[in-house]
Parts: C-alpha cells; sequence; structure tokens
C-alpha cells in the first residue's frame, strides 16, 4: 500500500518535469508508472493550482511586513487575465465534487448509478439554465404536461391553465380536476404542496409546509408570465391576488372566517396538540397519498404515526376549506411548476447523494485514479490525530470519563471497518436494487422520471433507520467526509485537504474553546496593539474588538493543529520526500505551503476583517517564525508573542 502511494507521487514529479518541457504534446508516452492519460486527470490540476498559488502571491512584498498581502498581492491581477475560468483557489471544494460527478457519471455501472445517470442527461438535454445546453424548443410547462402521467392525462384542459372562475365553470372543471387528488399525487412523488410527509423506519411524520412559498403579487405575476402569454393583462392580477391571499390564509397572517351555529358559537372544535382532527378532505388526501405509495394495510396499521404542530396545520387546512376548489388548484399547481424548473442539474448528485454514495462506494468510476484500500488508509490517517484529542478531550469533561478514561479512550478509530459497515446496512446495493430496480424510466422524461426517482427514495424512507449525516458520531458523517476527501485528492494537493475540510474539521469541533484562553488572548492582542500599532509604519497591529479577538483565537489554534495533521500525514504516509521534491520545483516547501494555502482560501474576502485575523494570528506562532526566519524587527516577528495555544 505505502509502494503504492509513493509511485503515485513519484510519478507526480515525473509527470510534472516532462510537462515542462513538452506541454503541447498530446502523443501517449508511455512510463513504469503508466500512461499520461492516465496520470493526467491527476497531475493535470496538481500542476495548476501550484502555479496559482505562485502567481497570486507578491514576492516582491516581503512575508514578514504583512503576510496577507503578499500571500494574496497578485490575486487581483490574476483575476483580471483569467476573468472566463478563474476561481478563488482552494475556496470551492464543491466546484470538485461538480467537475468529477459530471465528468464520470457517463460511466456509471450500478443499477442507481445508471438511474442517476439517465436523469442527468436528460436534465442536461432540456438546455434550461446549464452553461452547456442550447435553446429549448418547448416551455418547462409544455414539457411537465408531456412528462407526468398524471398531468398529461389532462394536457388538453391544463394548456389553458392557470384558470379564471368563468373558465373554470364553463368548462365544468370541479368534476375534472381535484386539487386534494392532484396535491396528494404531487407529495406521493416527493414534491410537497400542503403536507410534508416524511419517513423513518416504520414512521409517518406529518408537518405543516414551514416554508410555504408566499411571494409578492409582483413576483407572483412574474412566475406566471410564461403560462399567460396572450392573455389578458388583468389574468396575472387576479390569480395573483388569489393565490396570494390563499398562501397567507395557509400561514396564518389572514383571519379566518368561521362556520356559526344558530345560537352564534362556533362549531369548530379546538385540536389538541397531539390529535388530528381529520376532516373529508384531509381523510381523502392521506388515502390517496398511501394509497399512491403502494403501502399495505398492516404497513400503515403498525407505523408509529407523529403530528408535528396540529394547531399550524389545522389552521393551514381551515384556510382550504374557506377558499374556491378552482384557487386552491391553481396554487397547487403553481406551486409544482416552480419547484421542477431545476435549474442546476448537479443538484441531481446532491438530491440523490445516498445513491450517488452508493455507485462511489462500488469504486467503478474511482479505481482507474486509486484503489479503495489505499483512499482508506490515507483517511485514516487522517482522521487518527482528531479521534485521539476528541476521545481525550472527551474523558476529562465528563463523569464517565473521570471513573473509567481507559473505556474512553480506545483504540484508534477504525474508519476502514466503520465505512465497511455502514456501506452493508445503509448502502447495501442488494437492497437499493430492490427497491430502485423496477422503476421504468421513459427515454426523453426528465421530470416524470425525476418524479418517479423521489417517489422511490421517499417509499424506501419508510424501510430505513433515521440517519443524522451531520452527527460526527455516526458512519454517514465518515463516509460522506471519506468520498468528498477522495474526490479533493484526485483534483487538488494533499495540504489543499488541510488547508479547507481539515481547518473547518477543527474549527467545528468544539474541543478548542477554552474561556480562559480566549480572555488571557485579548489581554494579550490588545497589549500587543498598544505596543506596536502605528497607522503609517505598523498597520497590521490596528486594535482588535472582542468578537475579532475571538475568532483569531479560535484560527490560531485551529490552523495549529491542521498544520500538525498535515505534517503527520506526510510522516506517516512516508511519502514527505516526494512532497517535498514537488513543492521545491515550485519554490515551495511543506513547513510554508499550508500557511499560503490557508491565507489565499481569504484573498479577497472581507480583506479587512481576515487580514487581522491571519496577520495577529500568524506572526504569534511559533511554526510562522520557524517557516519564514522573520528577522527581529519586522512587524511579524514581535518582541513579545501572545501564545496562544498555551493559555490553557
Amino acid at each position: 500500500m505505502r509502494w503504492k502511494l509513493q509511485f503515485v507521487l513519484i510519478a507526480i514529479v515525473i509527470q510534472i518535469v516532462r510537462s515542462q518541457n513538452d506541454q503541447d504534446s498530446e502523443a501517449e508516452v508511455e512510463t513504469d508508472f503508466g500512461s499520461k492519460t492516465e496520470l493526467a486527470f491527476f497531475t493535470k490540476l496538481y500542476d495548476s493550482n501550484l502555479r496559482k498559488m505562485v502567481k497570486i502571491k507578491n514576492n516582491s512584498s516581503d512575508p514578514c511586513e504583512d503576510f496577507y498581502a503578499h500571500a494574496c498581492g497578485n490575486f487581483d491581477r490574476e483575476l483580471e487575465e483569467n476573468p472566463d475560468d478563474f476561481l478563488p483557489p482552494y475556496l470551492y471544494n464543491k466546484q470538485d465534487r461538480m467537475d468529477f460527478f459530471s465528468s464520470e457519471v457517463g460511466n456509471f455501472e450500478t443499477i442507481v448509478g445508471k438511474l442517476i445517470s439517465q436523469l442527468y442527461e436528460e436534465c442536461r438535454k432540456r438546455g434550461e439554465g446549464n452553461v452547456f445546453g442550447g435553446t429549448s424548443k418547448t416551455t418547462q410547462w409544455e414539457r411537465l404536461l408531456e412528462e407526468i402521467p398524471f398531468l398529461a392525462r389532462h394536457e388538453q384542459v391544463l394548456s389553458s391553465w392557470p384558470f379564471l372562475r368563468h373558465q373554470w365553470e364553463r368548462r365544468q372543471l370541479n368534476g375534472q380536476l381535484n386539487w386534494i387528488v392532484l396535491s396528494a399525487q404531487l407529495a406521493a412523488h416527493g414534491l410537497p404542496t400542503l403536507l410534508r410527509i416524511y419517513f423513518a423506519l416504520d414512521t409517518i411524520y406529518v408537518t405543516p409546509m414551514e416554508d410555504l412559498p408566499c411571494p409578492s403579487m409582483e413576483e407572483f405575476k412574474s412566475s406566471l408570465s410564461d403560462v399567460l402569454k396572450g392573455r389578458h393583462h388583468q389574468a396575472a392580477h387576479i390569480i395573483a391576488h388569489e393565490m396570494r391571499v390563499l398562501c397567507r390564509g395557509m400561514r396564518g397572517e389572514l383571519p379566518l372566517a368561521r362556520s356559526l351555529t344558530r345560537n352564534g358559537r362556533t362549531t369548530t372544535q379546538r385540536p389538541s396538540q397531539e390529535q388530528l382532527i381529520l376532516d373529508e378532505n384531509t381523510k381523502d388526501y392521506f388515502q390517496l397519498f398511501f394509497a399512491e405509495l403502494n403501502f399495505s394495510k398492516e404497513q400503515l396499521e403498525m407505523a408509529r404515526k407523529f403530528p408535528l404542530d396540529v394547531p399550524k396545520i389545522s389552521q393551514a387546512w381551515e384556510a382550504l376549506r374557506q377558499t374556491e376548489p378552482r384557487i386552491v388548484y391553481n396554487y397547487v399547481m403553481w406551486q409544482a411548476k416552480e419547484q421542477l424548473r431545476y435549474p442546476d442539474c448537479y443538484k441531481i448528485s446532491e438530491e440523490f447523494e445516498r445513491l450517488l454514495h452508493s455507485e462511489y462506494w462500488q469504486w467503478h468510476v474511482l479505481s482507474p485514479h486509486l484503489t479503495r484500500d489505499v483512499a482508506l488508509a490515507a483517511y485514516q490517517l487522517h482522521t487518527t490525530r482528531f479521534q485521539k484529542i476528541r476521545r481525550a478531550s472527551l474523558s476529562r469533561r465528563d463523569w464517565y470519563g473521570h471513573l473509567w478514561p481507559a473505556s474512553v479512550e480506545k483504540k484508534e478509530l477504525q474508519v476502514a471497518r466503520i465505512l465497511q459497515t455502514h456501506a452493508q446496512n445503509y448502502l447495501n446495493i442488494t437492497e437499493l436494487n430492490e427497491n430502485y430496480g423496477g422503476l421504468g424510466f421513459a427515454n426523453n422524461s426528465f421530470h416524470g422520471n425525476l418524479l418517479l426517482l423521489r417517489k422511490a427514495q421517499l417509499r424506501h424512507s419508510f424501510a430505513s433507520p433515521y440517519v443524522d449525516e451531520e452527527d460526527v458520531n455516526q458512519p454517514p458523517y465518515f463516509l460522506r467526509h471519506f468520498l468528498h476527501f477522495v474526490l479533493l485528492s484526485l483534483h487538488r494537493p494533499t495540504y489543499h485537504y488541510y488547508a479547507t475540510q481539515g481547518l473547518e474539521l477543527w474549527r467545528q469541533s468544539g474541543l478548542l474553546l477554552d474561556t480562559d484562553g480566549r480572555y488571557t488572548a485579548m489581554d494579550c492582542l490588545e497589549r500587543q496593539s498598544l505596543q506596536h500599532y502605528d497607522a503609517e509604519l505598523a498597520p497590521i497591529y490596528r486594535p482588535l474588538g472582542s468578537e475579532e479577538v475571538a475568532e483569531t483565537f479560535h484560527f490560531y489554534r485551529s490552523f495549529q493543529y491542521s498544520l500538525r495533521d498535515y505534517h503527520f500525514w506526510l510522516q506517516g504516509e512516508r511519502f514527505a520526500f516526494a512532497e517535498t521534491a514537488v513543492l521545491q520545483f515550485f519554490g515551495l516547501d511543506p513547513q510554508k505551503v499550508l500557511f499560503y494555502a490557508v491565507a489565499q482560501q481569504l484573498c479577497n474576502r472581507q480583506t479587512e476583517i481576515f487580514a487581522a485575523q491571519l496577520n495577529r494570528g500568524y506572526m504569534n506562532m511559533p511554526e510562522f517564525q520557524e517557516a519564514f526566519k522573520c528577522e527581529a524587527e519586522k512587524p511579524m516577528n514581535p518582541s513579545s508573542r501572545c501564545m496562544i495555544n498555551m493559555c490553557e
């Protein structure tokens, strides 16, 4: 495994040197480590980002005078020279994942992967909101009516949507179009409009629409401009007004009329927080919804049911009861139309992330670049230090840790074992194939297929335990970060990972917070400002507010741990020699490179705030002084330093 990594990194050095001699050659050049094409995906981006780092820093500016100004000195010039394809380096990790997904999606091999691949390709074909697409021949509304089966059945009538009262009555649409049926069908296809119903294992949750859309009149009219083109200008105003009154009533912003008995008392019961009172409308809605999902009677009876915020649900459905069916139908259809715009095709990879992860875990598209064992070993080394300190910290912070510290400080986290177990349960390819294998996608039907996949995903969630993907104690957290780590490693140098996700991991960990340390740092940094600040000669010592001190304190400690992780990585994988050789080629070295990488994340972003945070953090670090060896009189080497990390 070690030799595999060494071979890859030696190949990187060879490839970079060769690229200097023959950048224009496109021929296949065979080496002992594989063809030029096989290495190009990795080395071209590695080379590109190192070159960008060197171009952005200003060598005529002394790093010991103002490091932020030195590291970001040529940022604006580089941006002007490359306005079309320039991205601030080391900032958009998401861009790397998107690039890999879009380049490899056509090579997916699993059943669920092929579904995602077909959906993405059909999304791109629409030519809507995608830089690679052309002009669409049909409007979005026409495509919805063609591609979604339960809308296609009413295509002729819906071609005149949205409906005014005289249209509704003249065509006798009350008997043809039913807002309860439409809303239930949309909800069962993962498109909630009036209620939000979601599942965990054998559990049903019913909640109000917290984000029920209710734009202004002008925004309503603007969103209807494509379907009302050629109709009387007053139609947009009338329909927008009706829908706005409805949505405001559902949100509780308008008073509702109450049905009264002869003695003047209201007939509406006040629901409790726990019990949802079902009228005929809600009964019909739920029956249609669950029938669409093909749940058995036994499944529904055995499932636990949790209505959340019952008064708010009741308020919304009271507003529906008091509104003409025509207006409700218009509003439900408008919501569906707006939600199905899907302007960015990359959203498919985010919406169906579980399916994408199952494809990646099978390693079909990653195998040409590195093996899973090597990737797991690399990520294991990354997580080791963090988990070790986390456990040591936890063992000191609770009674259990005081009594049985040895049981808390267990062996190092076995990432490979955890991910294998999680993949076997949560990414079980057999289970996914059973749930998604028979969907029957239609060709050239993006919206219809999108709703089919959403419906399958919703139904599958009823048989899956709830998983909190943001919980650092849960396997999905590590799976997501592991896959991000792998894709990032393919696109960027190793130090980039520690300049972004590694740094962020420490900043969010909560393990570096220390009240005494913060106040000690505040006092020390204040005295440092009083001693050295000069608006002309030493502006980097400007006084800091209390929040800026807190951020500087947190940044200092997070950066130090991220820097130690990077050095630990190099030592653990025994390829520091290769990393050093690559960096030296660009006039860099492993001691300095992370200082530049982190600084250049912050270029051109709230310069006054980030420059102060970064400079004051760096100047007080022994590691910075060791790397840059600033002379005693330089601003980045103060005579007395605030050893922020020693304030505990």
